[in-house]
């Protein structure tokens, strides 16, 4: 594979982000949905590395959107349609999105049961609004529908990706790594 012609940072920030996102999304999935409650010490065990690593999203998504900010995205190819290009701008910010607002309503939801945010066993997070029986719950609700959502664009951006390189055979890949 030729090397890429895309700037270091953006492909750093985006390997370091999915090498986060994928194990908290998968670590969240697996203590809140697969794991019985009675496998609690399991359960508190993987929430508390989730909560870890997941924390430090948010510093690497605001670094990201900055460049982003700063920096104009690689053109897509002359074979990609337009509809194809506004479908993956589109698509592209609501990633943005949810990469930002996950983690945001996990810590929220965190601080509404009164528990303290860890950032990868070096520090912690200062909560953001009080300890609220009622709020928790909501919020932890709008936390899994964000998750879920981010976890079905992660899927199709990685068989988009797949797709590319390997159906299309084009540069596409490049631009997304």
């Amino acid at each position: 594979m030729k090397a890429s012609r895309y700037p270091l940072v953006p492909r750093v920030l985006h390997w370091l982000m999915a090498a986060i996102i994928i194990p908290a999304w998968t670590l969240g999935f697996v203590a809140g949905r697969i794991l019985p409650a009675s496998a609690s010490g399991s359960r508190h065990l993987l929430l508390g590395v989730h909560r870890e690593i997941a924390s430090s999203i948010v510093i690497l998504i605001v670094l990201r959107l900055a460049w982003r900010a700063t920096h104009r995205p690689p053109v897509l190819p002359d074979c990609v349609p337009e509809d194809q290009r506004v479908a993956a701008r589109a698509l592209q910010c609501v990633m943005y999105l949810l990469m930002l607002t996950t983690p945001l309503t996990g810590w929220l939801m965190s601080s509404a049961y009164g528990k303290t945010v860890p950032v990868l066993w070096v520090g912690r997070l200062p909560a953001l609004i009080g300890s609220s029986e009622l709020a928790a719950p909501v919020i932890g609700v709008a936390h899994q529908f964000s998750a879920w959502a981010l976890g079905v664009l992660m899927f199709g951006h990685i068989i988009a990706a797949l797709l590319h390189r390997f159906g299309r055979r084009d540069s596409v890949l490049d631009m997304m790594l």
